[in-house]
């Protein structure tokens, strides 16, 4: 016969795993940096002084936030988001081409931009990305699902 105490606490041990929420698969981008450019002083695009320490470096973005989550390279100066400023990821029914995630940093005075183009035919997907200290990165992304 089975013990009515076991089954009791195996019930309320059942009742309390599903009252929470199964880990949700999160989609992110790894992006890897192919371009670290600066305008100049006459409006042309420049390799950036700093390009050495960024080149064929990776970011991570997490797609639900539009937030830059992690990095290879020096992260305070990829960094879109802090305590008082966060992401805005623009939305366009018009045009579904592109992943678009703005950021403005007030109290600097500052913005970062992020453009994925999706509709690429590839799995790898070209991206631009102005970063608020002034870095104008570009390369490609590959979409990853992770728990």
């Amino acid at each position: 016969m089975v013990n009515k105490n076991y089954i009791s606490k195996m019930f309320i041990t059942l009742i309390l795993i599903l009252s929470f929420p199964f880990p949700v698969i999160a989609s992110e981008y790894a992006c890897t940096i192919k371009a670290i450019l600066k305008l100049n002083d006459v409006g042309l695009y420049t390799t950036h002084g700093w390009a050495a320490n960024y080149m064929n470096r990776k970011f991570f973005l997490d797609r639900e936030t539009g937030k830059v989550i992690g990095t290879t390279a020096l992260k305070a100066r990829l960094t879109n988001f802090n305590k008082t400023s966060s992401p805005k990821i623009l939305l366009n029914d018009k045009e579904t081409s592109s992943y678009k995630v703005v950021t403005i940093f007030e109290e600097k005075g500052q913005f970062s931009s992020l453009r994925i183009y999706e509709n690429a035919d590839s799995a790898e997907k070209p991206y631009s990305y102005q970063t608020a200290v002034g870095m104008l990165l570009t390369g490609t992304c590959v979409e990853n699902t992770s728990k």
